[in-house]
């Protein structure tokens, strides 16, 4: 019996690379609004803030917005009541804009692809580190220092500790991964041991044999 395809149906993968480009249209609409402002940084990162500091937090409200069944005017009432007050006329604005064209369900994207389009337009680079232990800031400010080098641009460094690794880095700079971790250094010797030992036996079955008392 075939085993179960556990990869997304190809209907589902299409949605997505549709609402990944539908989400950049709008993230670089947002961009294009922020671009005569002196606190576009300020007004990304509040963009990241509806997202982490209140959706995260009241999953109830993001099902609510999303919602087919609720009439785009009472989004906006309650985006209004929600965010009046507290939020930037900009971000509020555009909010508003996203629920007029039935978009409040991409706001996550949006604002992802958002900040990540503002950091490279300000030459900057997201750069995720994995380590097995805290990182001092002497050895941080020397990491930081190396990545400027390679990348060209000024890397902006998230860090994670993962004792796991054992020692050694794990680096990964958008889809590319510079896996430097002993973890995964003992792990690949280990694959090359039972590769080795495979081999040997498929080609040479007779020195594994022992001759029987």
């Amino acid at each position: 019996m075939d085993s179960a395809d556990s990869s997304k149906p190809k209907h589902e993968t299409v949605m997505d690379v549709m609402e990944e480009q539908v989400a950049r249209v709008y993230a670089q609409a947002f961009l294009g609004v922020l671009s005569k402002s002196p606190n576009a940084v300020a007004l990304v990162d509040e963009l990241a803030s509806v997202v982490n500091d209140v959706l995260d937090r009241f999953p109830k409200l993001e099902q609510t917005l999303k919602s087919s069944l609720v009439a785009q005017e009472q989004k906006e009432q309650l985006l209004g009541r929600i965010f009046g007050g507290a939020a930037s006329t900009e971000v509020l604005n555009f909010l508003k804009v996203l629920s007029r064209h039935g978009r409040l369900g991409l706001v996550r994207q949006v604002s992802r692809l958002a900040t990540k389009l503002h950091a490279k337009q300000r030459g900057l680079t997201d750069v995720e580190i994995r380590v097995a232990s805290p990182l001092d800031d002497m050895l941080r400010g020397e990491i930081q220092s190396q990545l400027r080098k390679v990348l060209g641009t000024e890397p902006v460094l998230s860090v994670k500790v993962d004792p796991s690794l054992i020692a050694g880095i794990v680096v990964r700079v958008g889809d590319r991964v510079y896996d430097g971790s002993v973890h995964n250094q003992l792990e690949r010797a280990r694959a090359r041991m039972i590769d080795r030992a495979t081999e040997q036996i498929e080609t040479r079955p007779e020195s594994f044999m022992v001759a029987a008392g």
